[in-house]
Order: C-alpha cells, then structure tokens, then sequence
C-alpha cells in the first residue's frame, strides 16, 4: 500500500461480511466487520446480534469495537420528493448492481432469535424491498428519527451512508448530522 500508513499499528480494518457464515467466521477469529447496504433493517440487526453472539462463544469481546453499517440514504425538502429519490436508487440499485437473481442467491435461511435473518418471500419486488426495508428517506427530520430508532434497534453507531443524490448528500450533511451528534 502506497503511501504506507502513518497510523501504528495500522488503521483500522474491518472485513466486508454478509452472509452468517462469513460473519460467525469473521467473529470466531475476532475480526471486526463491516455491515452490507443491503439488507432489510430487521435482518441487519440480526446480523448484528449474530457477530456479537459469535464473538462472546469465542472469547471475543464486542466492547470498543466500531462496527460500520452501510444504509442508503434520500433526503428531500418533502417526504415525496426523498420516496422519488429512494425509488430512483432503488432502481438503480436493483437493475445495475443487485438483480433479482443475484437477490435470490442473497437471501438467507431461517427467521428470528437464532441469528439468523428473515427471507424475503419469492415474489417480493426487489425495488419496493428496498424502499420499505433498506433505504433511510424522508425530510431531514424524518431521517434524524429514523436514523435515532436504528441507533437503539440494532445498535447503529458507525454510519456508513451512501446518499442517493447529490441534495441528499448535502441535506444529511447540513440538515441531519448535526442533530445526530
């Protein structure tokens, strides 16, 4: 890596991972992770609780770790306004990035308090999925909610946003992060 970092030992580093497996293997070896956009909020969140419960059955404590969770971002002056943003994302997202068959190969076994996330159902639209279980949008106020109830569902406090529109960069920047700190 060029130029080598400065920070000693190193920067933090976290391993990408998803699905159970990679993430009960992550924890089992006491790697710290960094959570999909992905995924349903509910199915983060038992995720989560996944990472946690593998790294205490392998004396791995979770304590002073940041776990970085990746969400999808739309802000709008209207609620509207930030569901046509969503919807465009979305979209995108599905068409250009997770088609429907690569959703398909996503979706994991199982449902609950086992750690494991729900499966979507068959006939799902991958789009509207991600409009009502993965995209954060709304009016500023509205994310400041929304992102202040997944603080305390799924523990969130490593944000990795992905805003979907420039505006939504600029709004979350102005608009929403300071009311979060």
């Amino acid at each position: 890596v060029l130029p080598k970092p400065a920070q000693r030992p190193h920067p933090p580093v976290w391993m990408a991972a998803s699905s159970p497996g990679a993430i009960e293997w992550a924890a089992s070896e006491g790697h710290s992770i960094m959570m999909d956009p992905h995924a349903s909020h509910v199915d983060l969140a038992a995720k989560h609780a996944l990472y946690r419960q593998t790294l205490e059955a392998h004396g791995h404590s979770i304590e002073g770790r940041e776990i970085p969770m990746a969400r999808l971002l739309a802000i709008a002056p209207t609620h509207d306004e930030a569901a046509e943003i969503a919807r465009a994302g979305a979209q995108w997202t599905v068409g250009a990035y997770a088609r429907p068959k690569t959703l398909q190969a996503m979706r994991l076994p199982g449902a609950g308090g086992d750690g494991t996330a729900a499966q979507p159902a068959a006939d799902a639209d991958p789009v509207q999925r991600y409009i009502d279980d993965v995209i954060v949008y709304g009016t500023p106020s509205e994310v400041v909610d929304k992102l202040s109830e997944l603080r305390e569902e799924m523990s969130l406090k490593y944000l990795l946003c992905s805003p979907l529109s420039h505006s939504t960069f600029m709004s979350f920047s102005e608009d929403v992060l300071p009311k979060l700190a």
